[in-house]
């Protein structure tokens, strides 16, 4: 007997935070259409961590250079409907190649307000007004209904989520020893969003020093920065890097049993707010304006904004420009992020 499940495909390459950031999606899909639905979600392979297991996620497809290695399955499974949430030329051709496909696909685009977004850098008019991409990403399923008030009624406040026995983790903790842990997590994409080195070596050292167990994150492009930073603590210091070391399965799940967790606008950060983690989020040359900050984050988290004159931010969209002689991420002293994560970790 055929399936009568509802089908529908939620497509998201860029980055494991934006994949993330899609979480609140897939439950919405579930509560606002009647009947039995399945969700499958399109990701680069590398990302698949974030969506594999994921409540509401009935399948994941994966690629690695371009869409055509999956275009031929997904063609065969007759979705009633796509939702993309990456509205690029990549996933057009995934909407042109399905339109050909078993059954007929309707589509629902996302509005990145890309206009708006360059309009904010340029000209420091804010027309987003705050909207978090997550509410932009609920708004592409506003032919469905409301996402954000379903949710609600569903006893759901819409936050992050990762896949399932990750959360948990973060309240067990079973066994913890005395000492509390701090999860930094060091790489970011571009430079701009990047903490610097010796602010990382004055934060590690006064953790260190106040006692506490520090586990350093982040991947391949780190392992070095992480190692530098174990080597000028010296042996026996209670430091372990696992930048270059672990899968992004194993680094969420170093994070859920964290107390703290200390990053910039990155993957870390929304990973962290899927798993309630306690933050010390780092601004620099973006800003949340650009709505990507941390979303239903733990309550105690904290943002920490560049200081001085030089305050026109954000200076790009992405964190690869910067308009004023020092990054604006220098000028988030290591001094308060550390003072911040010692307020959290007492």
């Amino acid at each position: 007997m055929a399936s009568t499940a509802i089908r529908i495909l939620v497509i998201r390459f860029s980055s494991m935070g934006d994949v993330i950031l899609t979480s609140p999606v897939v439950r919405a899909l579930h509560v606002l259409l009647d009947g039995e639905v399945e969700v499958h979600v399109l990701t680069k392979k590398q990302f698949a961590a974030a969506v594999t297991g994921l409540e509401g996620v009935h399948r994941v497809w994966t690629m690695d250079r371009t869409t055509a290695e999956v275009e031929a399955d997904l063609q065969a499974q007759g979705f009633h409907y796509v939702v993309d949430l990456q509205a690029n030329a990549r996933s057009a051709f995934v909407k042109r190649a399905l339109r050909k496909g078993e059954g007929r696909t309707l589509d629902l685009t996302v509005d990145k307000r890309s206009l708006d977004k360059i309009w904010l850098v340029r000209t420091g008019v804010d027309r987003l007004r705050g909207q978090h991409v997550v509410e932009r990403y609920l708004d592409t399923l506003r032919p469905f209904g409301n996402a954000l008030a379903a949710l609600a009624e569903a006893g759901d406040n819409g936050a992050l989520r990762l896949p399932v026995g990750l959360a948990e983790q973060s309240v067990e903790k079973a066994g913890a020893p005395a000492q509390r842990e701090a999860v930094l997590a060091l790489g970011a994409a571009h430079a701009g969003k990047a903490i610097p080195e010796d602010h990382w070596q004055v934060i590690l050292q006064g953790l260190v020093d106040a006692g506490h167990r520090v586990r350093l994150i982040g991947g391949a492009d780190e392992a070095e920065l992480g190692e530098r930073l174990v080597r000028a603590q010296g042996d026996g210091a209670p430091v372990h890097n696992g930048a270059g070391y672990m899968d992004w399965t194993e680094t969420f799940e170093n994070m859920a049993r964290a107390d703290v967790l200390i990053a910039g606008d990155t993957g870390a950060m929304h990973a962290g707010a899927a798993l309630a983690v306690p933050m010390v989020v780092v601004w620099g040359c973006t800003s949340p304006a650009l709505g990507m900050g941390p979303w239903r984050a733990h309550p105690k988290t904290v943002e920490l904004q560049p200081e001085g004159p030089e305050r026109r931010r954000p200076c790009s969209r992405l964190g690869d420009r910067c308009r004023h002689k020092t990054l604006c991420i220098q000028r988030v002293s290591p001094e308060r992020i550390l003072a911040a994560a010692l307020s959290l970790l007492s």
